[in-house]
């Protein structure tokens, strides 16, 4: 009961702030497009990553962020994120949970943009336990991202293909598909989202809370697209619901983050 009522108070509470936000600064939203980071730092979905690198331009920007989830216990990922030159993002997360320590770096490179179409290749390289068995994976991807339509709204659509590493001699191949659209978008002015992802493969190769390795997982959000704060500053946020077809891994999750252009 005390997890539905904290998430009704985060709806409330983001709903409250994004008009807020948009009286005080009037003209300052919509300068990032969109984007937050997904749940381990890198751009992209609730999970699922994105082919578009962190915003910023020509411009160097540092996100630093936190998310949370909840499930049975509380697991922790602080996170720091760099985007540059138009292309390159790279990132580093540690997630914190039961005396356990893993620490995920990601990069991702865009090398193709065509319109409103981006492809990419990531890695997301993680040592696993660090404090007692020390595992370590390898998470590669290529990702597509697009416009498209999620039945009959406008939305961002990636379609992420991949594999792990892990010094097993699977086979499985990695797949992941994200959407994100408009949410109220009168309301809200267009700075929220909602989101959707699917796959069979999660966050880490040994992930907290939503677990895909088993029979893929499905996760639904809402995000607050960034809004500026001051000079050079932007705060963004997700509400993330994780693994809701699965009862043993099934999660919610927070995530703030707060961007600086230098």
């Amino acid at each position: 009961m005390k997890r539905i009522e904290i998430l009704c108070f985060v709806i409330v509470l983001m709903s409250v702030g994004f008009q807020i936000s948009a009286a005080v600064l009037p003209g300052a939203l919509g300068e990032i497009e969109d984007g937050n980071t997904t749940i381990q730092g890198i751009n992209g979905y609730l999970v699922i990553p994105s082919a578009e690198p962190a915003w910023g331009g020509n411009d160097l920007t540092i996100t630093t962020g936190y998310s949370v989830s909840f499930s049975g216990s509380l697991n922790h990922l602080p996170y720091v994120q760099v985007g540059f030159n138009h292309d390159f993002e790279a990132g580093l997360a540690s997630e914190l949970s039961n005396n356990s320590i893993d620490l995920l770096l990601n990069g991702k490179w865009r090398f193709n943009r065509s319109g409103d179409r981006s492809l990419a290749a990531g890695v997301n390289g993680q040592f696993l336990d660090i404090t007692s068995s020390m595992d370590w994976a390898v998470q590669l991807y290529f990702a597509s991202t697009f416009k498209s339509t999620f039945i009959d709204w406008p939305a961002k659509t990636t379609i992420l293909v991949g594999y792990t590493l892990d010094g097993s001699p699977d086979t499985d191949i990695d797949f992941g598909l994200g959407f994100q659209v408009p949410f109220m978008e009168d309301f809200f002015s267009g700075k929220v989202d909602f989101l959707l992802d699917y796959g069979n493969v999660s966050y880490s190769a040994q992930p907290k809370s939503a677990d895909a390795s088993h029979r893929g997982m499905l996760n639904i959000g809402f995000r607050l697209l960034p809004v500026k704060l001051a000079k050079g500053m932007y705060l963004s946020a997700d509400l993330r619901g994780l693994d809701l077809f699965d009862g043993a891994d099934r999660a919610a999750s927070l995530g703030l983050g707060i961007s600086y252009q230098p």
